[in-house]
């Protein structure tokens, strides 16, 4: 079944916190223009994003670095050294630069349109990016302090 943009947000909001641990089910999510949602834990300008790009028919699923470009530049080597476990789990990750001195750790899944099957493999995704990524994402952001 089709879903509308705020729909299929909100069922992929759902559904990721259904899946996720217990402790890390206390996640905070924003809406941005359009056809995006964006979830963190604390550090908003590390968060991790579900951008559906209606152009090229994708949904992209990841986690963006979006603080200054020093602090993306930081987080980008700190992952870049780790991918080879990164890919252990999310073996369709890749890690780039991107716009305006942003970094980003993602992968895209096909999506035409927003139905109820895209929904189903945006929450695994996106579960999986989590639960694998933000342990080390707490690591690094501790190496700061």
């Amino acid at each position: 079944m089709m879903l509308a943009p705020a729909d299929f947000f909100a069922e992929l909001r759902k559904g990721v916190k259904a899946r996720l641990p217990a402790p890390m089910r206390e996640f905070r999510t924003s809406r941005g223009r359009g056809r995006l949602m964006k979830l963190h834990f604390g550090e908003p300008a590390f968060h991790y994003e579900a951008w559906h790009h209606t152009g090229a028919g994708r949904l992209e699923i990841g986690l963006h670095f979006e603080a200054s470009s020093a602090e993306n530049d930081a987080a980008f080597e700190f992952f870049r050294s780790r991918m080879v476990e990164v890919k252990a789990s999310l073996p369709r990750a890749e890690l780039e630069p991107w716009d305006r001195g942003w970094s980003r750790l993602y992968e895209t899944l096909p999506a035409a349109r927003l139905d109820d099957g895209v929904v189903k493999e945006a929450v695994e995704s996106m579960t999986a990016y989590v639960i694998t990524l933000q342990p080390l994402l707490d690591q690094y952001l501790r190496s700061r302090e």
